[in-house]
Parts: C-alpha cells; structure tokens; sequence
C-alpha cells in the first residue's frame, strides 16, 4: 500500500494522521516520511485495513432496510386504533 492509498483509507475511516500516529505509537512525522517510501510499513497497512473493515461493520445496518416495513407497520396499528373507535361507537348508539 502506498502512502496516498494510506491517506484515502485514512479519510474512509474518518481517521486523520492524529489518530494513525496514536494507534501505531509513531510521531505524525515519522507517517509523513512515509511519502518518500515505495510503500508504506506492514504494521500500518495491517492496522488501517482492520480499521477499514471495522468501520465498515459500524455503519452496515440495516436500519433504513425496514424503514417503509417499520411506517406501513405503525400505520396499520393506527388503523387498528380507528377500527376499535368504530366498533366503541357503534356499541354506544345500542
């Protein structure tokens, strides 16, 4: 992985050098010397795929996959609830 391939999986994650620095225990200029490499260190690389893939697991729910289920659900409850009023109405005039 090259240094600008590690800078674009940094901005995917959300993640700035800050952060890299802290997590693999370098100062942010020891990251940044990294330009001049062909690639950059294994341990980095391995660290932000595992970040990548993490990241990836956060924000992979399936919330907005129910979300017309979930309102077609509340609105037919709401109907019950109207259904119910009729019936109690219909009871009264008796």
């Amino acid at each position: 992985m090259t240094y600008k391939e590690f800078l674009e999986t940094l901005e995917e994650v959300e993640l700035d050098l800050d952060s890299a620095a802290e997590a693999l225990e370098l100062e942010i200029s020891d990251i940044k010397a990294w330009e001049d490499e062909d690639e950059i260190p294994k341990s980095a690389e391995k660290w932000i795929k595992k970040e990548k893939v993490e990241f990836a697991e956060l924000h992979n729910t399936n919330e907005d996959d129910n979300f017309e289920d979930e309102e077609s659900e509340l609105e037919d409850e709401g109907n019950e609830d109207l259904d119910f009023e009729e019936e109690e109405e219909e009871e009264n005039k008796k």
